[in-house]
């Protein structure tokens, strides 16, 4: 995790320096943090896909333009059977609840994300050292990985595939692929 937050970071700093950058700084680490939570998720035996979308109606929930009419992109999320259609959830609940966020230039989100991503890997170390609540962690953390996971695809402009978010049967888990 500190690798990847360092990953996004060194390239926001790059480019605002005017160096030499590699798309893949960001898109491996994108790639890295849905695999991760792919992984603790399936070590802990835990439905990341569900925890996931708990998560996102937790968010939308504080939110202050919520309303029952508003977009439910934890319904989406449930329903989403592949790796594009998660994408399109995470990106709908973005235009709707984070349109502050996403109106900002790809720049300034970059370097959004990469300050969410330090914190996460902060809150990896924390969970490592018996600092952090596991179910605090599970609750919020873990879906915030496969979160982030899925915003710096999108903000790179990597579509992700239409493979199955669990292989042969994707109406559970998330853990037998991290595309």
């Amino acid at each position: 995790m500190a690798l990847a937050a360092a990953s996004v970071a060194n390239y926001c700093d790059h480019v605002e320096h005017n160096e030499a950058v590699d798309l893949a700084w960001v898109t491996d680490c994108a790639r890295t943090l849905r695999g991760v939570a792919c992984e603790v998720a399936a070590a802990e035996g835990v439905d990341l896909r569900i925890l996931y979308s708990e998560r996102l109606r937790a968010i939308e929930a504080r939110n202050p333009i919520s309303s029952p009419d508003s977009l439910d992109g934890g319904k989406a999320a449930e329903a989403a059977t592949t790796w594009r259609a998660l994408q399109l959830a995470q990106a709908a609940h973005d235009r709707f609840y984070h349109f502050d966020v996403v109106g900002l230039s790809k720049g300034d989100q970059l370097r959004h994300y990469a300050l969410h991503v330090a914190k996460l890997a902060g809150a990896y170390a924390e969970l490592a050292t018996g600092e952090l609540d596991v179910d605090d962690f599970r609750a919020r953390r873990l879906p915030d990985t496969l979160l982030f996971g899925l915003k710096l695809a999108t903000v790179t402009g990597k579509r992700l595939p239409e493979a199955a978010l669990a292989g042969e049967e994707p109406v559970s888990g998330l853990h037998l692929q991290a595309a």
